[in-house]
């Protein structure tokens, strides 16, 4: 059974998938298809995670061991996914949902955006908010490669930023309506 409404977001690393949805949960599953495109086993649910709101967003740390959950209510919780426990919650963004969430590729940093117009980076072990940008716009959708991160906006603008230096390379005038989704 997948979930009981929407699916939000679907992360897929190492064998390991997380789905979320506006069911207030989100859900660990085994799934290694089989090489060469062959149908192979279906995805076997592990865990589920419980959740007090609906999950809007998540992303896996890269040892798969860690999730973040961005939720509607503007908060962010981190998880142990072996564990099945909480390692930390925290309200991240203080007006509207969490967009898109995504740990930075050493694992030690989370970055968040959000329809409060705020780029926000989390400290993973210490909660600590590390920095954070005001656009002037929602931010809807991420990605984090490397020192390089884009960001999308709800008017259609891209925005990159170098995160090494904690500056803007530049702003783009990318599609007449909103960024969802960035690979």
């Amino acid at each position: 059974v997948g979930h009981d409404d929407a699916v939000t977001s679907v992360c897929w690393k190492n064998n390991l998938m997380l789905t979320s949805s506006w069911d207030s949960s989100v859900k660990v599953w085994d799934y290694a298809p089989e090489a060469g495109g062959k149908k192979g086993p279906p995805p076997a649910q592990k865990v589920e995670l419980e959740h007090e709101t609906g999950v809007s967003c998540l992303d896996f740390d890269p040892s798969s061991m860690q999730a973040a959950a961005g939720m509607a209510d503007g908060s962010l919780i981190l998880w142990n996914v072996n564990d099945q426990m909480i390692m930390g919650q925290h309200s991240i963004h203080s007006d509207g949902e969490v967009k898109a969430v995504q740990f930075s590729p050493d694992g030690q940093t989370i970055l968040s955006v959000g329809n409060d117009q705020y780029m926000k980076v989390l400290d993973v072990k210490t909660g600590t908010e590390v920095y954070s940008k005001q656009f002037e716009e929602g931010l809807r959708c991420l990605a984090w490669n490397n020192e390089v991160v884009l960001t999308g906006g709800e008017s259609g603008n891209l925005h990159v930023w170098d995160m090494v230096n904690v500056k803007s390379l530049a702003s783009l005038k990318g599609h007449r309506g909103e960024n969802t989704t960035y690979f």
